[in-house]
């Protein structure tokens, strides 16, 4: 167990607001020192003990200068939280490949980026952690937001078999996977350009309880608390299953096929 964040630095992707700010909160409190990211440091409300920094984890340059940055200021990185994303919500039919590869450039190719620009630090330093903020929908479908659903799925493939190369170098790659949380992401989502009547109610119908669901979701603060835990486990979980993503990670496991299937399409009415 890491019992003290103390002298140790945390590099924390989307710290502007919701979950991630949350989390880059707690780890400075814990004693850690805490850089945060946003593609617009001056715009974010400031963080107690947080430096901001600037970066889009979609450019690559962008990237590799950030984590330039914080290693001359503050030397090896030992902790990185990749938590920049967004939602894009529309049909499949309804979303352009564009719209899809600009939800991968962020939610997945943007945790390749930071993570391969951290990793050999880490690796010559022989200890690191890479936590990255996947979600229930990771392991769920989640229809309307089929591409938003993949690229956590993506990312769910990408840390295991990532763990697995890296953990003889000391380096251990997890997963954080949060159901709804009280966040800003219905806000900071994008809506698929093309909207087809054919999928109107059903869609709307949908994001109707999502809304919902993130307004009475979990405290992001238990998020926090689940990162906290994966950065100072002795011998980590690859998952984390946060609030009530640890009752829809087992019944996803567990159910059935059939009574999952039955169940979801109930529970998003769409008999």
């Amino acid at each position: 167990m890491i019992t003290s964040l103390k002298n140790q630095t945390a590099l924390v992707t989307g710290a502007s607001s919701g979950i991630g700010r949350e989390i880059a909160q707690l780890l400075a409190e814990r004693g850690a020192r805490v850089f945060g990211t946003a593609r617009d440091p001056k715009s974010a409300r400031p963080i107690p003990s947080v430096e901001m920094i600037g970066m889009d984890v979609t450019d690559d340059a962008s990237v590799a200068g950030a984590v330039q940055s914080i290693v001359q200021k503050s030397g090896p990185i030992q902790f990185v939280v990749n938590n920049a994303g967004y939602a894009l919500t529309g049909a499949v039919e309804e979303t352009s490949l564009t719209e899809a590869r600009q939800q991968f450039e962020t939610n997945f190719f943007g945790v390749l980026r930071v993570t391969n620009a951290v990793l050999p630090g880490m690796r010559r330093a022989g200890f690191g952690r890479f936590v990255n903020i996947s979600s229930v929908v990771g392991l769920l479908p989640s229809p309307f937001m089929a591409m938003y659903a993949a690229s956590k799925h993506a990312m769910e493939g990408y840390t295991e078999s990532l763990d697995h190369e890296v953990r003889r170098f000391g380096v251990r790659a997890l997963l954080i996977e949060p159901a709804f949380t009280k966040s800003n992401i219905s806000h900071s989502g994008k809506d698929a350009d093309v909207q087809l009547d054919e999928y109107a109610v059903h869609r709307g119908r949908i994001l109707e309880l999502t809304r919902k669901g993130i307004a009475y979701g979990d405290d992001p603060h238990l998020v926090a608390e689940a990162v906290f835990t994966a950065l100072t486990a002795e011998s980590p979980r690859l998952r984390y299953p946060v609030g009530k993503g640890v009752t829809l990670s087992r019944l996803r496991r567990f159910l059935p096929a059939s009574l999952f299937d039955r169940a979801l399409r109930k529970e998003f009415q769409l008999n």
